[in-house]
């Protein structure tokens, strides 16, 4: 069976198509698979429900929102005198989300108790080495030797819910809907447009990111009840303890002003129990700058599209939260906002896509970023002087899969390896200074035992629907196929 996998920040959810319409694949009462790593030296590794609540009695042995840190020099995690990477954190989760799906299709019956491999979810912007990463970090073997997942695929968050929201019963064709998917770390934001009729049957119009989700919330009430604890005992110090117990309290004040308009924070310390209660009204107080935010994304998006939208659909765990929907009927009232399987949505459009996903007129999406080669500029304009410059070969906004060419001439001839530094960037000129985009890694082509000085090799990169990058040389003189491979450089 093919699945998909919602993988995020805090919660991840497998999901599989039965009989025509996706399903979940977790045991009954199971809300999601927690995004959480723990370890100790006498339980070992600790995935999900069983690492949080170790986490209440060893605070710094947890490790939360891995996903969020792809983008940073994240420092190796350290545990009990162990060191965890980023890439064996995630390879834990994705081994537990695959035993959880695998138990669950034994106890169901299902026809195929077989993994045969799965479409994972991944915010909008994601860059090429954070999909990399996850990439092989679901590909890595596990501690037993087995490869935990084959990875068929990615499809962006907020365009999986769409496809869930256009798959379900009673779905209407030929709209065009804006989701708006808050998550635990990321607002993903894209405007789609679904006809069966037409050559492609769901079309990203755009789609746009901020790194800011659930987890800005939760800060901002974790803020708000210490103030509140500070205020009736002066206590000003939080060890790890209290901090973790605050986080979990704050996360539950948060589900319950999703219905209630009260809720009560409880903090034990010494055996003694302080409590503060907290209004919705303080809550969307606290947190109304960080709403805008999003919004300012939605803003942006609506105004650079400028396509009439028939619905706004919010999926994402912290869109349940009233003042989303709120915000968007007072912003846009003229338009319908729905509040779509915010848990599940990911997960079911993820599915459904691993279903569809050798089906080239399923799903039409677009280059998020534009990936350029360095090479050395000596135009006359520069008064003969030479200077480096980024020459886009794919560029942003370009329909999946992308492709395009480039040219290197040989220095020298004989075997050996041209270089080419490639940079990722939101520059949608032709030319840019290296200082506007970022370095991600080179690409290394293995010129022939034929070359001469002064050939060209002709490289033929492409960005394929997943958001990955395939490479292809040529040399021009013999029509040699040479190897060309991309070295991606550490976070």
């Amino acid at each position: 069976m093919k699945i998909g996998i919602d993988f995020g920040t805090s919660f991840s959810m497998p999901a599989v198509v039965v009989n025509g319409a996706p399903r979940t694949l977790l045991p009954n009462g199971e809300y999601a698979i927690p995004s959480v790593f723990y370890y100790d030296t006498e339980v070992g590794v600790q995935i999900g429900k069983a690492a949080e609540d170790n986490a209440d009695f060893q605070p710094l042995n947890v490790k939360r929102d891995i996903k969020m840190e792809l983008s940073t020099n994240c420092a190796a995690f350290v545990a009990d005198g162990m060191t965890f990477s980023a890439k064996q954190i995630i390879n834990y989760i994705f081994e537990e989300i695959r035993k959880v799906s695998l138990n669950e299709s034994k106890r169901r019956e299902l026809v195929s108790q077989k993994i045969d491999g799965a479409v994972i979810s991944v915010p909008v912007a994601f860059t090429l080495r954070e999909l990399n990463l996850i990439r092989e970090a679901a590909e890595s073997p596990n501690s037993d030797g087995k490869d935990v997942l084959n990875v068929l695929g990615f499809i962006r968050e907020p365009v999986a819910a769409a496809i869930s929201y256009f798959n379900a019963p009673n779905s209407e064709d030929n709209k065009t809907i804006l989701v708006y998917d808050l998550g635990g770390g990321t607002c993903d934001v894209a405007i789609v447009r679904s006809s069966k009729n037409a050559s492609e049957w769901y079309t990203v119009i755009d789609s746009d990111m901020d790194r800011i989700g659930g987890r800005e919330w939760d800060k901002a009430l974790i803020k708000l009840i210490k103030q509140k604890y500070q205020e009736k005992t002066g206590h000003l110090d939080f060890d790890a303890e209290m901090e973790n117990k605050i986080l979990k309290q704050a996360i539950n004040v948060k589900h319950i002003l999703s219905d209630q308009r009260v809720a009560r924070a409880s903090v034990t310390l010494s055996g003694k129990t302080y409590s503060c209660v907290i209004t919705v009204e303080e809550f969307e107080r606290a947190t109304a700058n960080i709403l805008q935010s999003t919004m300012q994304l939605v803003n942006k998006l609506i105004e650079k599209c400028n396509v009439p939208i028939d619905y706004i659909v919010c999926v994402g765990g912290s869109s349940n939260m009233p003042q989303i929907r709120k915000n968007f009927e007072s912003s846009y009232p003229e338009i319908p906002v729905k509040l779509y399987e915010p848990e599940k949505a990911i997960a079911y459009g993820a599915a459904i896509y691993a279903e569809h996903l050798t089906e080239k007129n399923f799903l039409s999406d677009i280059c998020k970023f534009s990936y350029g080669a360095l090479y050395l500029d000596s135009l006359s304009r520069y008064q003969g002087k030479k200077r480096e410059i980024i020459n886009n070969i794919i560029y942003k906004g370009t329909q999946l899969p992308a492709s395009s060419e480039s040219t290197s001439y040989h220095i020298r001839s004989g075997r050996y390896t041209i270089e080419l530094p490639i940079y990722e960037s939101e520059k949608t000129e032709r030319i840019y200074l290296p200082t506007e985009g970022t370095h991600i890694g080179d690409i290394l082509i293995e010129c022939s035992e034929n070359s001469k000085e002064s050939d060209a090799t002709l490289l033929k990169m492409a960005i394929d629907p997943n958001g990955l990058m395939t490479l292809n040389a040529i040399e021009v003189r013999t029509g040699d196929q040479v190897t060309a491979e991309i070295r991606l450089n550490d976070f």
